[in-house]
């Protein structure tokens, strides 16, 4: 933390990241992980009509999560939430990130 000039109190240096950035990084990280895993998948996959439809998913949940990207000011410009995480990654994250024990172990990505 640098000090203020008029104050002589300690703000936030410039450039270092704040806690709400770092963890938003993360969950990007590992949702944009998740669906390459899910595209990796299907290209494994016996059935043309599976993989083609989880690619389908796949890149549907990631234009829509390029829409809700997190602006240069930390929110989302879409939904207008200010610096809060938006229904589109809450959603995401819960269900990409968040994964119940057993399911972990069956997808490893």
């Amino acid at each position: 933390m640098t000090p203020n000039a008029d104050t002589g109190q300690r703000g936030p240096e410039v450039g270092v990241l704040g806690v709400d950035e770092v963890l938003a990084r993360l969950l990007h990280e590992r949702v944009v992980g998740y669906l390459e895993a899910v595209d990796r998948l299907a290209a494994l996959e016996e059935s043309r009509t599976t993989a083609f439809e989880a690619r389908r998913l796949a890149a549907a949940w990631r234009a829509v999560l390029r829409l809700h990207d997190i602006s240069a000011r930390g929110g989302c410009p879409a939904c207008g939430r200010g610096r809060r995480m938006c229904s589109v990654w809450r959603v995401a994250c819960a269900y990409f990130v968040h994964r119940l024990p057993w399911e972990r172990r069956r997808f490893r990505w």
